[in-house]
């Protein structure tokens, strides 16, 4: 990837934060999520996650209710740190031309639980876009049933010329009521 192309991005990504009035920082986390789940889409991983959470918000609403910094996803293959490691090193080495680079190397994960018989992990990744560091966080949750099954969706992009992810997803209705339940319980 060029120089030129990743400060053109980081350029473009300063615009949009401009004319969204929104902080600088919280567009280059939402494009680095934004272009992790792109790659997660073109790797051989992707029928092994479907996106849940806040994230959701931006596929049902043109402003999403609130910021994130984490993608949630619902994982179907191996939960062990190892082999989600590597899962997650391969998605990051898929190579986009999209001005930003994911460094492999940097791919740590850890077990996460939030209540007694909930395992899932915590993904972190960093994402460089003409010097600018992005912290990418994916917290993934394994064990879950989803009925009705999933639904594919484009994922909307910041910059209209990249390429958008279609990933699995949770039906919008099992989406609502996953955010009113933990909502509820103050988590």
């Amino acid at each position: 990837m060029t120089k030129g192309l990743a400060a053109s991005v980081r350029a473009r990504l300063l615009n949009v934060a401009k004319a969204q009035g929104t902080d600088f920082n919280q567009v280059l986390v939402r494009f680095a999520l934004e272009r992790m789940l792109y790659r997660l889409s073109q790797s051989k991983h992707a029928d092994q996650f479907l996106l849940k959470g806040a994230l959701l918000f931006a596929l049902w609403y043109d402003m999403p209710h609130r910021p994130t910094r984490d993608a949630d996803l619902l994982g179907f293959g191996p939960s062990d740190l190892a082999s989600i490691t590597q899962t997650f090193r391969d998605i990051a080495g898929v190579d986009v031309e999209d001005g930003i680079i994911f460094d492999p190397a940097t791919v740590s994960v850890e077990e996460i639980r939030k209540d007694a018989g909930y395992a899932g992990a915590q993904v972190l990744i960093t994402g460089e876009i003409a010097k600018a560091r992005c912290k990418t966080q994916i917290d993934i949750g394994f064990g879950d049933a989803v009925t009705p099954g999933p639904v594919h969706a484009i994922y909307p992009v910041l910059l209209e010329d990249l390429s958008a992810a279609n990933i699995p997803r949770l039906y919008r209705r099992l989406g609502k009521a996953s955010r009113h339940c933990l909502a509820r319980h103050d988590q």
